[in-house]
């Protein structure tokens, strides 16, 4: 005999075993068919069939059930290439040898170039500088035979006088000459050539072996 709590009329309810398979089924249909959809329905209708969808039937009767999903995770990104497994390790090692090189090469030119500079500009100074500046000059008594009666002095601030250490009449002629403050001057511009001449032979000799 059947009790009084058989089963509702109608199609048998979908057993927790059933109701997981097509549970997955659908799943795999709505993510196959949109990776957007984000949201299913569990629909249970008076007879306790069990059904799952993801939109929502208009005017249905049953319990309702909304379940949301997670969104499809993105894509893995594509596995690097030889090239560019290559780069960090590339630029963590910094320039190669061949950009060293030629860094250490344009960085020979420039001294070369700088040092040549410097003796242009320093035989330009000597040069500039071989004539006596106007408070470079100093007055001089220079001492020649006397004059003699009637005759004309050479230049007209030539006069005879006694030498003050000696009595000794004699013909004193003022004169401008360059003093000790010009010469000093001479000496620094000739040292400043002289260092000027070296630092290019240096560079030059740098240049030959770094280049060769």
């Amino acid at each position: 005999m059947s009790s009084g709590r058989g089963r509702p009329s109608g199609r048998p309810a979908l057993t927790s075993r059933h109701a997981a398979a097509a549970l997955a089924l659908v799943l795999g249909a709505a993510l196959s068919a949109t990776a957007a959809a984000q949201t299913l329905y569990k629909l249970v209708g008076r007879d306790g069939r069990v059904t799952y969808t993801d939109t929502l039937p208009k005017g249905y009767d049953g319990e309702v059930t909304r379940i949301e999903m997670d969104p499809a995770p993105p894509p893995p990104p594509p596995a690097p290439t030889a090239k560019t497994a290559a780069e960090p390790a590339r630029k963590a090692a910094g320039p190669g040898v061949g950009e060293k090189r030629r860094k250490a090469r344009e960085d020979l030119e420039r001294r070369l170039q700088a040092a040549q500079a410097r003796l242009d500009a320093a035989r330009k100074a000597r040069a500039a500088g071989e004539a006596p500046a106007q408070d470079d000059m100093q007055v001089v008594q220079r001492r020649y035979a006397p004059l003699r009666s009637g005759e004309t002095p050479p230049r007209a601030n030539c006069f005879n006088a006694p030498n003050p250490a000696t009595g000794v009449v004699s013909m004193v002629c003022p004169v401008q000459v360059p003093g000790e403050k010009h010469y000093r001057r001479q000496d620094k511009l000739d040292e400043e050539v002289a260092l000027a001449e070296e630092a290019l032979r240096q560079a030059e000799r740098d240049y030959r072996r770094g280049t060769d």
